[in-house]
């Protein structure tokens, strides 16, 4: 495994080296197998790779979080009410000792735990490289699920504040900046054989950084079919577990007292016109489908999204298809756009 990972150019990150059929493995499973293995310095790679992965939703939630606070300031919520509000939901966020959440200190832990891993995978310690390697993994857990919360809390202040029906706007305010990004997926300006690679390697990447999958281990599925590749989540780590009651702290979803986050009870383009949709998943329909349509003319990701509550269980699942013009009409339709004319891929064959 001497090549474990890779720098990809066109994401311009590190990612798991493999067939895009491979990434879907959890990169927490693969270093434990490296460790029972006796491959430590393997287990090293991947270990320290898991930060990377995590990078992601270390550095999107503060940002997201203080760009929501700013949204409801301007909206004219007064400062005295916003902090009353986020001291609501920050109580609800405790640690199971009861402490309150610290991003800052829950990352310092998982960072730690990571470096007490390296160190016991140096000594070749099987037994304390496993236990520490499980450490980093349940630090992470419970600092980027109460990180991905405090959004989602943040949503929800929105949503009654200001109304349901401004979700859409507040998350084009939260995302103006990563907006720009999915002109990389330009069929004039990149072969669409290569941007379908890059999606669903970043997808897996991200998704792994998030915890998906049972467990929460960082474990997804990954199909190809014909005319499209197929990602699915059991759940997925950052929205779609907040459906679901968190086996690991007993937990209630996150739709449920002592939270009550609101979900769409409307129909709207912004969350594919379906009810029961959690706040925090509208991104998706933005990021995915909305935005790219309007800036390239059509999706770059279609998502099936679980709902509440009778669809609280369904796995998410994200298309990535191998030509544009093979995105069903029904896709543009559900998010309120005109269904496209009969799209010319140029760069589909990379010709």
């Amino acid at each position: 495994m001497a090549d474990a990972i890779r720098f990809d150019q066109r994401l311009n990150r590190p990612v798991r080296a493999g067939a895009l059929s491979q990434q879907g493995a959890s990169t927490y499973r693969l270093a434990a197998q490296a460790v029972q293995r006796g491959r430590f310095e393997d287990a090293r790679r991947l270990g320290r790779f898991t930060e990377e992965e995590a990078r992601e939703g270390r550095e999107l939630y503060p940002t997201f979080a203080e760009r929501v606070r700013a949204f409801l300031l301007r909206e004219g919520m007064a400062p005295e009410r916003l902090a009353d509000e986020e001291r609501r939901v920050l109580d609800a966020l405790r640690l199971p000792d009861g402490s309150p959440f610290d991003l800052e200190r829950g990352w310092a832990e998982y960072v730690s735990a990571l470096t007490e891993f390296d160190a016991a995978c140096m000594r070749e310690d099987a037994p304390a490289s496993l236990s520490a390697l499980e450490r980093a993994r349940s630090a992470w857990r419970r600092t980027h699920d109460r990180a991905c919360d405090l959004v989602y809390g943040l949503l929800d202040v929105c949503a009654r504040f200001l109304g349901e029906e401004r979700i859409g706007e507040v998350w084009d305010h939260l995302l103006e900046p990563i907006y720009p990004s999915r002109d990389r997926y330009d069929v004039d300006r990149t072969p669409w054989a290569e941007s379908v690679e890059a999606l669903v390697l970043d997808a897996a990447t991200s998704l792994r950084g998030h915890l998906s999958g049972p467990g929460r281990s960082g474990e997804i599925e990954v199909e190809e079919e014909p005319d499209r590749f197929v990602l699915r989540f059991d759940p997925c780590g950052s929205g779609g577990r907040t459906y679901r009651p968190d086996a690991q702290e007993g937990t209630p979803p996150r739709m449920a007292p002592p939270y009550n986050y609101a979900v769409t009870t409307r129909k709207h383009d912004w969350a594919w016109n379906t009810e029961g949709v959690c706040l925090y998943c509208v991104h998706c329909c933005q990021l995915q489908e909305r935005i790219p349509i309007a800036r390239l003319g059509y999706p770059v990701r279609v998502v099936d999204p679980p709902v509440w509550p009778d669809g609280a269980e369904r796995k998410c699942t994200w298309y990535v298809y191998k030509d544009p013009s093979l995105v069903p009409d029904e896709a543009y339709r559900r998010v309120g756009a005109p269904s496209p004319r009969r799209l010319e891929s140029p760069g589909a064959s990379g010709d």
